[in-house]
């Protein structure tokens, strides 16, 4: 842990990066679609909270303990990192995902609001999960390269309105979190140009 301590204090006081917060409402985290992936159903703790710019996107860097119904146990928290790419305009809900990254959290991929998930025909290994409100639109971008990017960088990530919100395992120092950012961009450049409408 010493080491996501260090990383923070770095990004701290990095220009480039601005309005830490050491940890966030519940409310706040419920801007994201809660409680699709990754979020728990029974409760979520944002904590180490940072803005700022990821290959001209804004980003929102965090922590996430994700609370939910447990097994064994009447409840369980899985450790996430989280990113957030705030997208030029709204897509239809889909996610991605490797299956282990979510399959304890016991949850539908998207808020109930978001209409019935369909899911994708199963492909790689390692297991994905792939769902979308609008099948033709997730045939256009959940090609063979964006599963391979997304097993690749062992991650999951989300379409939400206006935002990409993107989970590895485990709280990592935030340079691995800025990888992961990073992975997403190249992911949505990754889709085609007829699912924006703006010209």
């Amino acid at each position: 842990m010493w080491q996501v301590r260090k990383s923070i204090r770095a990004y701290q006081e990095n220009p480039a990066w601005h309005y830490y917060r050491k940890r966030e409402s519940r409310r706040w985290v419920d801007m994201f679609g809660r409680p699709g992936y990754p979020f728990g159903v029974l409760g979520n703790h944002a904590t180490h909270v940072l803005e700022g710019q990821v290959r001209g996107y804004a980003v929102t860097l965090f922590h996430l303990a994700a609370v939910h119904r447990g097994g064994r146990y009447v409840t369980d928290v899985n450790y996430y990192s989280v990113a957030v790419l705030s997208l030029p305009e709204s897509l239809p809900d889909t996610a991605v995902s490797v299956d282990t990254l979510v399959r304890s959290l016991h949850t539908d991929p998207f808020p109930p609001r978001a209409g019935r998930p369909v899911h994708l025909p199963p492909g790689r290994d390692p297991r994905m999960v792939k769902c979308s409100v609008d099948p033709a639109f997730a045939e256009l971008v959940i090609t063979e390269q964006v599963g391979r990017m997304t097993a690749d960088a062992k991650m999951g990530w989300r379409l939400h309105q206006n935002q990409m919100i993107g989970w590895i395992k485990e709280r990592k120092p935030y340079e691995k979190v800025v990888g992961l950012a990073e992975a997403m961009a190249d992911v949505v450049a990754e889709f085609p140009d007829s699912v924006w409408t703006a010209p």
